[in-house]
Order: C-alpha cells, then structure tokens, then sequence
C-alpha cells in the first residue's frame, strides 16, 4: 500500500504510448508490403532456402532479387497460418510496446524526472505512430532501442552481434545501427581497442543466410533511389506537420542547448549525422528518432509538477489507459479501398495490369498460380515503378507496354486517370464495385 500511495498520474501517464501501439488492433489490415512477405516466407520454407530471383512477377521474373527480410518472412508465414490476417496487428502491438519501453529504459536513466520521461515517450509515440505497420521495418524500430539500451551497459556488450545479426535478418536498415555504434565509439574515443570491438560487433551481419549477398541487397537499394523517389515514406519530412512536430521541437531545443554549450563535445558525433538522417525522408525519421534518445532522453522539464492524484487515483488511471484499448472493438475486416477481394476474383486472363496494393494482395491470394505485374518492391523494378505511376496517371502511352506484355485485362482504381481512357479507347468494363473495376481489351 505504501508504494501505491506513491504513485502518481504521472506515473500513469507512463502508459499513454501503449495506448498508441495498441490502436493497432483496430486498424483494418491495409499493408500490401506484408501480404508478399508471408508468400516469400512459404517459398522459403518450401525450398529450403533464401530467395535469390523474383518468384512473384511475369514482369521481372526470375530476375536477380534478394528478399532481405528472410528471417521476418519465415515468421510471418507461420503467423499467418496460425492468425491468417488477425496475427500481424498483434504482432505491431507487441512491437510497438516493446519499442516503448525501451526508449522509456534510455529516457529513465538519464532524467530521474517522471513528467520529462512522459514527456519525451509521448513525443516518441507521436513520432513512430505512423511507422507501426507490420513490414519488416517494424521490428528495427525496438532492435534500435535495444541496441541503444545495450551500448549505454557494459553488462550488456554480449547482446550487441546477436541484436545486429537479427536485424541483418530482418531489413536492411541495420546499417543505421551499425553506423550508431561507430558515431558512439568515435565520440568517446576510437582506439584500437574499440575498433577491433567494432568489427567483432559487426562480422555476425554477413553471417545470415544470405552470407556476403547482404552487400548486393544494400547496393540494390542504393542503386534504385529514383525508384524510391516516386515513393511518399521516402519523401522528406515535413516537420510543420503533426506527426513531426515533436522533431521540429527537438531540433530547436537542441539548437539551444547547443547554444549554451550544454550538448557534451562527444555528442556531436550522433547529434549531427543523425539530424541529418532525420530530414533525408519520411522513413529515416524514427530510427534517427531513436538514435538521438540518448541525447533528447538527458533534457528535462524547465518547471515543476504537484504530486496530486496519487495512489489509488493513479493506479486507477493506469489500468484504464492499460484496459481501454483491449476492450475497444475489434476489426477483423479487410480494407477494401486498397484490396480487390472482391474484383480478383473475376480475372479471366494470365497478364493484368494493376497497382502495387493490388499486386501484393494478388500475391497473397493468388500465386503461384497467377504472377503480378507490379508490386511495391522498388529495389527490384528500378525504374519500371516509375513506368506504372506514368501509365496509371495517362503521362506515358500505355499501348506499347500492354503489347509488350500481352496485357488483355486492367485492374484499376475506379477513379484512376486510365478508367476513362481505356474507355475512349473501346476497352470492355465487365466488372464494378464500390472500389474497383476491370477492363478487358475489345474483342
């Protein structure tokens, strides 16, 4: 009784980032990205193997193609056997949880004030919210966390390799780690000693299944940044937004405390590369996010807070902020505005022309016995994701593409630019919903 008395709603207010990680369970399932990963994981399972070309598409198959994502993918396959499409929301809770508690660990360590670590989980949550989808990118989100929680113990330096060959498992963005751990030994120092740590830290990433193939993964993926381009996670941040304003926030208060010379010299060894990552683009912002917790974690409040609300007030708070979102209904519908559950299932012909949310659920619904003509795997079209989003929107001719391909039927957005197109030019629509509709050339 005596600890509950000391309880406050600060304390509570702990838990408001779970709340945020836990709307994903009433979320439709609208990630096209997922869909192909659990095909790629039933591949893999099935052949025993990695995949090294494309299995998926008649526009680019058999060509070189590394899924980078493997371990994810053979995980993904038996959620999905297990759950079907219920599992993956459960998964990005549990994630999304994990990466707060964490950043909470970072923040605790270094602010003994509860209000400033609320402050700054409430800042991350506002942060990665948008980020908590079920692709393999969530799980670098807590390994980063992770990493951070172990390069802050010495107890802890066993854990690194392990944390870093998992991500190197899991997406390709462990570099970002990589490149954390370096900026971190630089900063305090970077002797032989903490080199040849480095390097021992590092060897497990090219010890996955795909051996040294992890380099051709990342060269693909430098190689096809016009690809990205087209791409909106891979815009740049616009830190007037909502979701950035914690960002923007943190680059003025670490302008001042820059200022006044309150930032440590070997702070700015992380602070400046990583300010850098953040604004490169969308998706940069949350690993670069994490990355500074060791920095934003140290800043606290400028005032005080009363202690009211204590004991069984706040013990009350918490179990609602925990309960609330368990209890709230829980969707198990499919999203239909992205998905064609409905118009898949009247294609008549091999070779269709769709978008990539269409082609990673025909992935997922149809194949191997239908193969897609693209889908949202931008390292492996390079620039014939540039193509799509041109014939889509009637900035390119699209006749000499279906000929090429042999295309007799479109699966297209009802309010596609293309609809009326095809329509002009005497293309049959035989299928409409609320959503969608098919097109077939005129016989």
């Amino acid at each position: 009784m005596s600890r509950i008395r000391k309880l406050t709603v600060w304390h509570a207010a702990l838990l408001l980032p779970w709340v945020v990680a836990a709307v994903s369970l009433r979320r439709k399932f609208n990630d096209n990205s997922y869909l192909w990963h659990v095909r790629a994981g039933d591949a893999q399972i099935a052949e025993k193997a990695v995949l090294t070309a494309d299995p998926f598409s008649f526009t680019m198959q058999g060509a070189p193609w590394r899924t980078q994502s493997w371990l994810a993918e053979l995980l993904y396959s038996k959620i999905d056997a297990w759950t079907g499409l219920t599992g993956p929301r459960i998964m990005v809770t549990v994630l999304g949880a994990v990466l707060f508690v964490l950043l909470g660990i970072v923040a605790v360590r270094r602010s003994r004030s509860i209000p400033s670590v609320v402050v700054f989980l409430v800042a991350s949550a506002i942060v990665t919210a948008g980020f908590l989808v079920p692709r393999p990118v969530i799980f670098s989100f807590p390994l980063m966390a992770a990493l951070v929680v172990a390069d802050d113990d010495s107890h802890l330096r066993w854990a690194k390799p392990l944390l870093l060959w998992v991500w190197a498992s899991v997406h390709g963005s462990f570099v970002i780690g990589l490149a954390f751990l370096g900026l971190r030994a630089i900063g305090r120092g970077l002797g032989w000693k903490r080199l040849a740590e480095l390097v021992m830290v590092g060897l497990p990433t090219l010890l996955t299944a795909h051996g040294l193939g992890i380099l051709d993964i990342l060269l693909d993926f430098f190689g096809n940044r016009s690809a990205l381009g087209r791409i909106a996670e891979w815009d740049r941040p616009d830190l007037l937004s909502l979701p950035m304003l914690p960002l923007f926030a943190a680059f003025l208060t670490l302008i001042w405390l820059g200022s006044r010379a309150r930032i440590q010299p070997r702070d700015w060894w992380l602070m400046v590369p990583f300010l850098v990552l953040a604004v490169s683009a969308n998706r940069a912002v949350p690993p670069a996010w994490i990355a500074l917790s060791p920095i934003l974690g140290r800043i606290t409040l400028p005032f005080q807070f009363s202690g009211s609300g204590r004991g069984p007030l706040a013990l009350g708070l918490a179990a609602v902020l925990f309960g609330l979102p368990l209890v709230l209904p829980f969707e198990t519908v499919i999203d239909e505005r992205r998905f064609p559950v409905e118009a898949e299932k009247h294609l008549q012909t091999e070779n269709v022309f769709h978008d990539d949310g269409a082609g990673g659920w025909l992935i997922y619904s149809q194949w191997p016995e239908r193969l897609v003509y693209v889908d949202d795997r931008a390292e492996l079209y390079g620039d014939r994701v540039g193509l799509f989003i041109d014939i889509r929107a009637v900035r390119t001719d699209w006749k000499e593409e279906f000929a090429a391909w042999g295309i007799e039927e479109a699966l297209l957005k009802v309010d596609d630019p293309l609809v009326r197109l095809l329509e002009a030019e005497g293309w049959m629509r035989y299928y409409e919903d609320e959503y969608f509709v098919i097109f077939r050339v005129p016989t």
